[in-house]
């Protein structure tokens, strides 16, 4: 029934503004917040990506909500690093605070499904914990952190509405009066929370908009760095900040030969945030677990699309080996 289900909802044919309806609670673990979708069958912990709304963002909690609806329990942590845009290495300890909790909510070891930048969390709380995990779903996940930068503002196919989170994440590295930090970062928050999650965004007529009728609010000292941020062509500005910037911190390399047990990779070959190439190399250095990769047409970052469905029929195959994955 599960798969029958999963197809039902994650299918290309799904409508993507409807949802099941479960269960759902919020629960306090000491100051991190929790959600909790109720479902009677194997637990699944949730490694985020990076957004502001965390599982209320309506796409994770829509996912969320399938994965319930067909049987599982799903846990969904908030991290905080993570909500406020700015990845860190608290953000790992606080998800395997999350995922020491476990047994609070279904006895069973859970099944770790990580989305975009959440990998890190997942391979980070598979290394520390070795055994306590059934296994690892690794959803468009990241292989290099200074790679997924550079394409996240050079990329060809890029997504170019996260620009200025890169930037805001090498701000120490950029020259800023640092008295008008916080309103910088804030406007580019504003101007993230506009646009994410909304293709039609994505044509620069429509952030540039956006970004020009948040300018006037951005104290006159930093606006220039606001616009920039944002704009096209901002390469020369983060090139230099990206080379003395050293974030081997958030480099999953050193985590992989530690991660044992069974591993599902799964990419979107349009992945616009983070390349396809990223999941052969995670396969080549998870060399103690036991790998599987699914490359598929159908998924992108954050959505399906059904345009594909006709040209490529051998999709469907992907599709339900990702689905037997979830089920």
């Amino acid at each position: 029934m599960s798969i029958g289900t999963l197809a039902r909802w994650l299918g290309p044919w799904a409508d993507a503004t409807k949802a099941p309806s479960v269960v759902a609670r919020d629960e306090m673990l000491d100051e991190l917040r929790v959600r909790i979708y109720e479902g009677p069958g194997t637990p699944f912990l949730i490694a985020p990506g990076l957004h502001y709304a965390g599982a209320d963002d309506p796409r994770m909690d829509r996912f969320c909500r399938i994965l319930a609806a067909a049987g599982h329990r799903v846990i969904a942590p908030f991290i905080p690093s993570y909500l406020a845009l700015e990845p860190d290495t608290r953000a790992i300890d606080d998800f395997v605070r999350v995922a020491d909790a476990m047994p609070r909510w279904h006895a069973e070891p859970p099944v770790v499904f990580s989305i975009s930048f959440g990998s890190l969390l997942a391979f980070a709380a598979a290394a520390a914990r070795p055994g306590a995990f059934a296994r690892l779903v690794v959803f468009g996940g990241y292989a290099d952190f200074e790679d997924t930068l550079e394409f996240c503002l050079t990329g060809e196919h890029r997504d170019p509405l996260n620009q200025p989170v890169v930037v805001m994440n090498l701000l120490d590295h950029i020259a800023h009066d640092a008295r008008q930090r916080p309103a910088l970062v804030a406007a580019w928050r504003a101007y993230v929370e506009r646009t994410w999650g909304r293709p039609e965004m994505k044509a620069p007529d429509r952030y540039l908009a956006i970004a020009d009728q948040l300018a006037p609010s951005v104290p006159e000292a930093v606006r220039e760095l606001f616009l920039a941020g944002i704009r096209p062509g901002a390469w020369p500005l983060v090139a230099p900040a990206l080379a003395r910037a050293d974030r081997r911190d958030l480099d999953p390399k050193p985590l992989l030969a530690r991660v044992t047990g069974r591993v599902d990779l799964v990419h979107g070959t349009d992945d616009d945030v983070i390349p396809v190439s990223h999941v052969h190399a995670l396969a080549a250095g998870l060399v103690n677990a036991d790998v599987r990769v699914h490359v598929t047409g159908l998924y992108g970052h954050t959505g399906a699309g059904f345009g594909k469905l006709a040209a490529l029929p051998r999709e469907l195959l992907t599709m339900v080996r990702v689905l037997r994955v979830l089920a």
